[in-house]
């Protein structure tokens, strides 16, 4: 294993800081580089262990980051600590700066259609020197070849997939053999976020790691599935 990967549940976690990261996407970005970015939270960890399939596709991506304060605690108490938590929703932020930047193109895909819509706009009217070059809601199956031939033809340097774990990331694994360039990465509910459909936690709840405990109260029906997912990061804590 690299020296600058962590294992942990058998996933090779990248041990970087979010700006050594983002540097990293920067570079790769400039070069054209294809990139299947992993942003990792406990329940993709547990999804995993779940399903083959979908472990050695997240195996297989070119970067699986932690997002999620429950990850960090696991490599700590692991004593193979992770640099910090990389949150989904700042990498998306972080690429739509850089993307502002050097007027790159993006494509969003996922969610409802007219989240999906109100998340463009709002992205155009915030990042307003990048391009918005295509996009699509996410009530698609993962072979869906209307996507695959309008990413085929419109190029996108950067492609934010907001269709959930573990269909995100396994809509990325079948899809980005096929170009040749961009930079894939599976971001769960950020275009929820960024078309205010969903409110992100305040500052004061990101700085102490309690935003799962946010969402779990602005959602009361994640109860069960973060009673879930704690379970199973305590047994893994546990094993050898």
């Amino acid at each position: 294993m690299e020296k600058d990967r962590v294992k942990l549940v058998d996933i090779p976690f990248l041990n970087a800081t979010r700006k050594e990261f983002v540097n990293i996407l920067k570079e790769r970005l400039d070069d054209e580089k294809k990139t299947f970015v992993v942003t990792a939270n406990p329940e993709i960890l547990m999804k995993t262990k779940e399903n083959a399939r979908y472990k050695a596709v997240v195996r297989n991506a070119d970067y699986v980051v932690a997002d999620g304060i429950g990850v960090i605690l696991l490599s700590k108490l692991k004593k193979t600590p992770l640099k910090e938590r990389i949150a989904g929703f700042d990498l998306t932020e972080d690429l739509l700066e850089y993307a502002n930047e050097k007027q790159l193109s993006v494509y969003l895909l996922g969610a409802k259609e007219e989240v999906n819509e109100t998340a463009a706009l709002e992205i155009e009217q915030k990042y307003n020197k990048l391009k918005v070059v295509g996009r699509h809601h996410g009530y698609i199956g993962i072979k869906n070849r209307e996507v695959y031939l309008e990413l085929l033809e419109k190029e996108p340097d950067i492609v934010f997939v907001a269709l959930g774990a573990p269909k995100q990331e396994l809509f990325i694994r079948e899809h980005i053999k096929k170009y040749d360039k961009g930079l894939f990465i599976g971001v769960g509910g950020s275009l929820d976020v960024h078309a205010k459909a969903v409110k992100r936690a305040p500052n004061i709840w990101i700085r102490l790691n309690l935003e799962w405990l946010y969402r779990m109260l602005k959602q009361p029906s994640r109860i069960v599935r973060n009673l879930k997912t704690f379970r199973f990061m305590i047994k893994e804590l546990f094993k050898n």
